[in-house]
C-alpha cells in the first residue's frame, strides 16, 4: 500500500467524543495472480489483478453501542472488470459451542365421549354415557445446531463487476479497528492502472428520549487510484491524481473561507454569489462522478484560480483510465 491516507468523518452528534471514522490509503498497488480457472482463449488479452484494501473504522465513545452495522461497496469509477473473487466471503457465529441437546415429551390422547337417551331393553327411560380414552406418551431427544448469527455478509453488486462487505458486531468481535478487504479482477493484459470508488457506510439506532430510538444511516465516498506494482509510469500517474485531488480539496476550502472575508463588500457579495451558483459539495462530486462534463457545466461560475486546480485534476483523471485500456 503506497501513498498518503485520506480520512473521512461522519459527525452523527455534535458530542465530540462521538461519531464515526472512516480511513483508506490514497493509492494502492496491486498485483497480477495466477488465476485457478483456465481459458486457454483468454490468456492472451486477459489478467487477473488482486487488490487488498485495509480500512480503518473508528467509532465514537458515545456510539460504540449504537452502531449495528458497517458496509463497504467497491465498485469502478468508470470502466468496469468482472470480478473473480473476494474476501472475507460470508461468515456466521454463534455464542453457543457445539450441538445442543433437545428432548421433548409427546403425548397423543385418543377418546370417544357420548349421551345416548331413549328406550332400550336393557335401560328404560335411562342414559348412556360412554368415555373410552386411552393415552400414549414418548420422549424424543437429539441434538440440534445452534441459531448462527451473521458477522460478515458479502457478495458482488453491478452485474458481477463490484462487491460489498457487511460487517455485525458480536461479543467475541469489535466493529472498530482495521480490516482488510481483498479483491481480484480480471482485466485487459495491457491494464496497468485504474480508478476505483470505495462507500463506506454505517447504520445504527441512537436512544433520543427514555427508550424511544432513532434509526440512522450516514456513508462517506474514497476514490482510489491503484496502479500495476512495479510500473512506475502507473505508479506516478496515480500520484499525480493524489496531489491533483488533495489540491482541489484545499482551494474548494479556501474558497469557501474566503467568501466572506475581502477586502471590500463588494468583493465578499460576489464571491458569495458564486459560491451559491454551485451545488453543495461541488468539489467532491467533480471528484467522485468520474465525468469531465461535470467541469464544464459549471465552469463560468468559477473563480479563474478553482477553475485552473479543477483541470488540473481532470487531466490527471484522465491519465489514471487512459492506463485501463
Amino acid at each position: 500500500v503506497m501513498g498518503l491516507f485520506l480520512a473521512l468523518h461522519l459527525d452523527l452528534t455534535a458530542a465530540n467524543d462521538s461519531g464515526v471514522r472512516f480511513d483508506a490509503p490514497a493509492m494502492i498497488a496491486v498485483r497480477p495472480i495466477a488465476s485457478n480457472q483456465s481459458h486457454d482463449a483468454e490468456s492472451s488479452s486477459e489478467k487477473v489483478i488482486e487488490l487488498l484494501l485495509p480500512v480503518t473504522s473508528e467509532i465514537g465513545m458515545r456510539d460504540r453501542g449504537n452502531v449495528s452495522s458497517f458496509r463497504f461497496d467497491i465498485v469502478w469509477n468508470q470502466q468496469s472488470y468482472p470480478l473473480v473473487n473476494y474476501a472475507p466471503k460470508t461468515q456466521t457465529s454463534s455464542e453457543i459451542e457445539g450441538l445442543i441437546d433437545v428432548e421433548k415429551n409427546e403425548d397423543q390422547a385418543r377418546g370417544i365421549g357420548g349421551s345416548l337417551n331413549g328406550r332400550f331393553p336393557e335401560m328404560v327411560n335411562g342414559s348412556l354415557k360412554a368415555d373410552l380414552s386411552s393415552r400414549t406418551g414418548s420422549t424424543v431427544k437429539y441434538h440440534e445446531r445452534p441459531q448462527q448469527d451473521v458477522l460478515v455478509a458479502s457478495g458482488t453488486t453491478n452485474r458481477g463487476c463490484g462487491v460489498f462487505f457487511r460487517f455485525h458486531p458480536s461479543k467475541q468481535t469489535t466493529l472498530e479497528g482495521g480490516r482488510d478487504l481483498v479483491i481480484a479482477f480480471r482485466v485487459p493484459k495491457t491494464w496497468s492502472g485504474g480508478v476505483i470508488k470505495l462507500k463506506c457506510s454505517v447504520t445504527g439506532k441512537r436512544q433520543i428520549i427514555g427508550s424511544w430510538s432513532d434509526s440512522f444511516e450516514e456513508s462517506c465516498m474514497f476514490v482510489i487510484p491503484i496502479y500495476l506494482e512495479g510500473d512506475d509510469q502507473a505508479r506516478d500517474a496515480a500520484q499525480d491524481f493524489v496531489d491533483s485531488e488533495t489540491k482541489l480539496r484545499i482551494n474548494w476550502d479556501q474558497l469557501q473561507n474566503r467568501a466572506t472575508d475581502g477586502s471590500t463588500y463588494l468583493h465578499r457579495l460576489s464571491r458569495t454569489e458564486r459560491l451559491q451558483s454551485l451545488p453543495p459539495q461541488w468539489a467532491h462530486r467533480l471528484i467522485q462522478s468520474g465525468r469531465d462534463e461535470y467541469l464544464e457545466k459549471y465552469r463560468s461560475n468559477l473563480p479563474q484560480d478553482l477553475a485552473d486546480v479543477a483541470d488540473q485534476f481532470v487531466l490527471a483523471r484522465k491519465g489514471m483510465f487512459a492506463l485501463s485500456r
